[in-house]
């Protein structure tokens, strides 16, 4: 199991540390960047007589929420191919550039149907109501473009095409991103116009970094990281063997002298045994 582990780290765990990356700049980017947003005009997107039609659809609220292990998952997976991972994180690292500035200078929100869900008898409702209350309130203003379309469609970006991906996983991920992507719009999270610049610059971004090769610098980072920190195991390794061998000669010289001595005591036992 030791071993498997030291394999898996050794394999992806650069993997690991980009997907938190990503995920740990995602929440800095919906939950703290909106502050500086705060003293600007409030924008709302919505398309009368599309956006208002849209219903909730409750069922919706799973694949929502699954996005989150989502976007831990499948970068992961996406790891066998070290220079297109590295070309991923720095086109996501771009789009949240570009998505901090929107949501500083341009504040926009969404109206959700908050005080009828809270009012309603159903748990599930009152639950939905409570969730939308954590989440922005009544006046969201982190909404256009959306985090989630965008996050959703780069994790499919990532093992989009690659054949050393098992098939189902890539299946598995168009179809996860779609779903994701409908739930912003049947749980009253995002307007239609919030989802369409989200999947548009994922795409864009991600063709450039690939074209390009924008993550050339960051692969050869981390791999000088990780020959640095092999170094270190290796010597840690090496003085663990030399002090295991140290004991063990330590261990074999006391066992020679308690050997001599009682082949010493052996003639003074015999000689005390004849007097």
């Amino acid at each position: 199991m030791r071993e498997k582990l030291k394999t898996f780290i050794a394999k992806y765990g650069y993997a690991v540390i980009l997907a938190l990356g990503v995920f740990a700049m995602d929440l800095f980017v919906y939950y703290i960047v909106p502050f500086i947003g705060n003293n600007f005009k409030t924008w709302n997107f919505s398309i009368t007589g599309f956006d208002d039609k849209v219903p909730l659809v409750r069922i919706f609220f799973i694949p929502y929420f699954l996005s989150y292990p989502f976007w831990l998952i499948i970068p992961i997976v996406a790891g066998k191919n070290r220079q297109r991972l590295c070309n991923w994180f720095i086109a996501v690292a771009m789009c949240f550039l570009i998505f901090a500035i929107i949501y500083s200078f341009l504040p926009t929100t969404i109206e959700r149907p908050i005080d009828e869900m809270l009012a309603s008898d159903s748990a599930l409702d009152r639950l939905i109501g409570k969730f939308y209350l954590l989440d922005g309130g009544y006046t969201p203003s982190a909404v256009f473009p959306s985090l989630h379309c965008l996050l959703s469609t780069f994790c499919y970006l990532s093992v989009r095409r690659q054949k050393n991906i098992h098939i189902s996983i890539r299946i598995g991920s168009l179809v996860m991103c779609v779903l994701i992507l409908l739930s912003t719009q049947f749980t009253k999270q995002h307007y239609i116009v919030d989802m369409i610049p989200s999947v548009v610059l994922a795409e864009l971004t991600f063709f450039i970094c690939n074209k390009f090769n924008l993550g050339k610098k960051l692969l050869v980072l981390i791999e000088k990281i990780e020959n640095k920190l092999k170094k270190v195991g290796d010597t840690h390794n090496a003085e663990d063997t030399h002090n295991a061998e140290a004991i063990e000669d330590n261990a074999e010289d006391t066992h020679d002298a308690e050997a001599i001595e009682d082949n010493a005591e052996g003639p003074r036992n015999a000689e005390n045994d004849y007097n």
